[in-house]
Parts: structure tokens; sequence; C-alpha cells
């Protein structure tokens, strides 16, 4: 009869090498999954509606914005520099607007003041029943949003203040209704340094 070995055999190694990787490997999938259903997700709000809206939308928006622009003539002033309704910053990434866009440091850090001027190009007479909201935020997260939808209109001009709490990168977006024409307005820019 044959004397059964004692102690570790050669496969047991294999064996525990083997199950070594595999619960490693396990390990860091269960880890992942776990960072990745912790981790915060915030819906692009671009032009103050879902981003599936804008994607359905986006020509027809872009049109409403251009026939919006052909009848009125809009002054979007931010801290005394002075826009249009113009959503040209949007084709760009962060990095590339230094180079491209002019919209850079619009904002203060503290309190901002932007008014917003609308004049009928037909009757050359500064419109006063507009509906105009604007939302400046972070690219990165929503929990700062600025949220503006009381302009208070005075001296044929809208004005609003906010407040800017965090120096970086920031997004104005607005929107202004008169009657059934809309036009937007979306500028990447950032708090002065």
């Amino acid at each position: 009869m044959e004397n059964p070995k004692k102690g570790i055999q050669k496969y047991h190694l294999w064996l525990l090498f083997f199950f070594t990787i595999f619960m490693g490997t396990f390990s860091m999938i269960v880890w992942t999954v776990k960072s990745a259903v912790e981790t915060p997700v915030y819906e692009d709000r671009s032009f103050m509606t879902s981003y599936h809206d804008v994607d359905d939308n986006f020509n027809k928006m872009m049109l409403e914005n251009h026939n919006f622009n052909t009848r009125y003539s809009t002054k979007v002033t931010i801290n005394g520099r002075t826009v249009g309704m113009e959503v040209s910053d949007i084709l760009y990434g962060q990095r590339s607007l230094e180079k491209k866009s002019t919209n850079q440091e619009m904002l203060l850090f503290g309190d901002n003041r932007i008014s917003v001027t609308i004049t009928d190009k037909n009757s050359n007479s500064a419109v006063s029943d507009a509906n105009i909201s604007f939302q400046i935020t972070r690219a990165i997260e929503d929990m700062h949003d600025i949220n503006l939808n009381s302009f208070k209109f005075e001296a044929d001009s809208y004005s609003s203040l906010a407040k800017i709490d965090i120096r970086g990168n920031w997004n104005i977006i607005g929107r202004v209704q008169v009657g059934e024409d809309r036009g937007y307005l979306y500028i990447k820019t950032s708090t002065k340094k």
C-alpha cells in the first residue's frame, strides 16, 4: 500500500495562485462598479433645457435665434462688456477658448451686474415685455448654478445681479422671449484672477 504524501503539493500552489488572481480581479470589478455608482452625474442643461431636447431641436433653436436677431437688436452687458445674443462659444472646448473667444474673464469674483437691452428694429423702440431667463453655471457641476429669472425693467433696460463665490470657468446661458420670438445666449467665460 502506498503512503499518501503529506504537505502542500505543487497543484495546491497553482490553485492558490489562480484563486488569488481571480479574487484580485473580482475585487477590482466590484470596486469599479461601486465607484461608478457613487460618482455624481450632472445632466447637461445647455439652453436651459434637457440635452435630449437640444439634440432634437438644435437646428430649430439656431433658426429661432437667427430670426430673433433679425427682428431685435439685443445688447447683453456683463460687468461693462457688451455682447449680442450669440451662441458661437458652444463650438469651442474650454482650452481653445483662449485663442478663439473674446468672452474670457467676463465675470468677477463677488457681485456681477447683468443688463439686457432689447430694441425692436422695425419701430426702433425698447421692448418692455420680454421674458428673460439666465443661468450662470459651472461646466462640471450644478450645485453652484445661479438662476436669474427676475430681471427688473428700468430706463429701457432689464437688469439683475449675480454673486459668484467660486473662481474658475463658467457658462452663461440665456433665453430671451418676446411674444413667440426666442433668442439664445451661450457664453463660456471665467472669473477674473
